[in-house]
């Protein structure tokens, strides 16, 4: 075993920290052919991955695909389903729905997000920064446009062990409208500069990372603190299309070191089997080159050598983040 393949991980862990049905409920469901909309791929924390940073990655399927079950059969179960409230961390979060379509993030369902007392409406691909110890909740709005395609839902933060904690002060807006405050839902809003959405412009990229061949690379979402001056945490979001035969690959990113944790994610948009990568990734860590065909999350450490990078022989679109801290956040957020 080599001495960084602790920081790779190819398998849904912590189950019991996804949202309803239970794993239990889910494994019945699965025994029974069914599966539900909302489909993890990864979950990652420093208990997963030693000092990592927090992140999800989901897949959000649409119910014309085969042998889904719908929340309101679920329901009529007794099963249990994803419940949302305002919740806090104690660490910045990024927070993302996005559209499949690389050349059209505006196709996707609407959505909102609440932000203290602000309710932002959400009628395209976004990227939500959460600055640390705001109350916050995705919503969605009734009557709101519902897109027939799959989403890609995401979250990263530099937070360790992640949890939900419920703001007491914040009422959950699901409950009736008379026990709760007022909440702002027409702009402008305040919290509407924490928001980047699809085909806004960039900030810098570092320059260890490459921009590939545009045949086969969409941009997605990136945030940096001339997108967001205040911000302690960033991404740097791309589609990657099938499409390049090459031997070479396309090189993502040259070998550099920085003072601080980096998170790396590669999904495939392979319902068949949510676990296959449908392409490979050459990532180096410390030296230590590794071939990855499994949908995977890394963390690498600070001050540990990272890169080259290289993704080849991609079959299906395959969805990319990479997260870390910045500014501020590097002195508070540097990992372990």
């Amino acid at each position: 075993m080599a001495n960084y393949d602790k920081y790779i991980c190819t398998t849904l862990q912590k189950r019991h920290m996804l949202p309803g049905p239970s794993p239990e409920e889910r494994d019945k469901l699965a025994a029974e052919g069914r599966r539900i909309s909302m489909e993890h791929v990864l979950w990652i924390d420093d208990e997963v991955i030693p000092g990592a940073y927090y992140g999800e990655s989901t897949w959000i399927w649409p119910p014309t695909y085969p042998n889904q079950i719908s929340w309101e059969e679920l329901m009529k179960r007794g099963l249990q389903t994803p419940g949302m409230f305002p919740h806090v961390h104690d660490f910045p979060e990024l927070l993302s729905w996005w559209s499949t379509d690389p050349d059209h993030p505006e196709d996707t369902s609407a959505m909102g997000m609440l932000m203290e007392d602000e309710e932002i409406p959400l009628d395209r691909s976004w990227v939500a920064y959460i600055p640390a110890n705001m109350p916050h909740m995705p919503t969605r709005g009734a009557g709101g446009r519902v897109t027939s395609l799959p989403v890609c839902h995401w979250t990263s933060g530099p937070g360790g062990v992640y949890t939900r904690e419920k703001d007491e002060e914040t009422p959950d807006p699901t409950t009736e409208q008379k026990e709760m405050p007022k909440i702002k839902k027409t702009g402008p809003f305040k919290y509407a500069k924490y928001m980047v959405y699809g085909n806004e412009p960039h900030g810098k990229k570092p320059d260890y990372m490459h921009e590939t061949d545009p045949k086969y690379y969409r941009p997605m979402a990136y945030i940096d603190q001339v997108v967001i001056p205040d911000a302690e945490f960033g991404c740097d979001t791309r589609w990657f299309l099938p499409g390049d035969e090459s031997k070479a690959g396309q090189l993502m990113m040259d070998a550099h070191t920085v003072p601080h944790g980096t998170s790396i994610v590669f999904n495939a948009m392979n319902y068949d089997d949510i676990t296959d990568l449908c392409a490979e990734v050459e990532l180096w860590i410390g030296g230590e080159k590794h071939i990855i065909n499994k949908s995977f999350g890394a963390y690498i450490p600070p001050d540990v050598e990272q890169g080259p990078m290289i993704i080849r022989n991609i079959t299906k679109q395959i969805f990319f983040m990479i997260s870390y801290p910045m500014g501020e956040g590097i002195k508070k957020y540097r990992g372990k």
